[in-house]
């Protein structure tokens, strides 16, 4: 029996996305089975959420739920929103984050809304002037941490340091790395490429290279991300959130290209039975639902972002990684990293 004291509580909105009540429940039984001192708030309809609960009896012991039936649309503007939807699913989860014990937020809402509730209600890290959607990206070497994907669409020096102390943090506890390397996302590689900003910035990073607070890599293009030149990827809001969409179409046009050629003869029928576990770990590895979690980095709790019509599998990746998030402590890490940056 484990005490309640140390379980890792979470609270989840479950309404306002394509994501169904069933594969929410789905998703967290089977993470739940990984991690079963996990316990989570359930904001959402409290008679359909109990229905889908039937099927999971271990799971329903560590559940609460918060029936509540006003949801977020992904049509809504985040400015109404704070102002007329205080008892919506997403609001009181993330509210649930500074008035209870809970640890962190997961959503599958509307991302600007989730953005600006979680920064009007958790503030940021001490000194990290904006938070960041960052995410875990595969590539020939393993996997990278990319950021921001769109939180920050402007182009800032501060803003960018700051993302490269986010993602260097992230990626030593989601990635196992000591001392992880980073790369400044760039036209080119040479000292002389990229505009003002991005000149500065990879200035400042030299200089917190040089004083062993940050392991800079230098300018980095795009086609050097799926090489995994670098552990962490870092760039402004807009361009990362073009280079994630790119990322994800080229998945899924690898994925159609390859079953079709594999379907084209009996011949290729019978090479793909052959190659049939090559091809499912190809497959696993370009899987949109395991890499669509969007991490809200420098705010004073974990919020995950899962795409809006996720299945049960990308709602159990995105519990894993509050898990892992919460465990390790991530939040601390990066506390520690940036008390190092001003002592020096």
């Amino acid at each position: 029996m484990i005490e309640k004291d140390n379980y890792i509580k979470i609270s989840i909105d479950m309404l306002g996305s394509e994501t169904s009540i069933e594969n929410i429940i789905k998703g967290l039984n089977n993470s739940f089975l990984r991690n079963d001192n996990y316990y989570f708030r359930l904001f959402g309809p409290s008679y359909e959420i109990n229905n889908e609960l039937s099927k999971y009896i271990e799971l329903k012991q560590n559940i609460e739920i918060i029936d509540c039936n006003e949801m977020v649309k992904m049509t809504d503007k985040p400015s109404d929103i704070i102002k007329a939807k205080k008892n919506s699913s997403m609001f009181r989860s993330i509210d649930s984050v500074k008035s209870s014990d809970s640890m962190a937020v997961l959503s599958c809402g509307n991302t600007g809304a989730l953005m600006a509730l979680s920064l009007l209600n958790l503030k940021t890290l001490e000194s990290i002037k904006r938070p960041s959607i960052a995410s875990i990206w595969p590539n020939i070497n393993g996997e990278s941490i990319v950021l921001d994907l769109g939180a920050n669409i402007k182009s800032d020096s501060q803003y960018l340091v700051d993302n490269a102390i986010l993602g260097a943090s992230l990626a030593s506890v989601l990635l196992k790395i000591n001392n992880p390397s980073v790369g400044l996302l760039n036209i080119g590689k040479e000292d002389s490429k990229g505009n003002d900003i991005l000149q500065k910035t990879s200035q400042e990073l030299q200089s917190l290279s040089k004083r062993g607070l940050i392991n800079y890599y230098g300018f980095i293009e795009g086609n050097d991300i799926s090489r995994g030149v670098t552990n962490v990827v870092i760039t402004d809001g807009f361009t990362g959130n073009v280079a994630l969409k790119t990322a994800e179409g080229t998945a899924r046009m690898i994925q159609v290209f390859l079953r079709n050629a594999l379907n084209s003869s009996i011949m290729s029928k019978f090479g793909a039975y052959l190659a049939s576990f090559a091809l499912s770990s190809l497959k696993d590895k370009l899987d949109p639902r395991v890499h669509n979690c969007g991490i809200f980095v420098g705010l004073n709790a974990p919020i995950i972002k899962c795409h809006g019509a996720s299945d049960h599998i990308g709602i159990a990746y995105a519990a894993d990684l509050i898990y892992m998030l919460i465990k390790d402590d991530v939040n601390d890490k990066i506390k520690k990293n940036i008390d190092k940056q001003h002592s020096n």
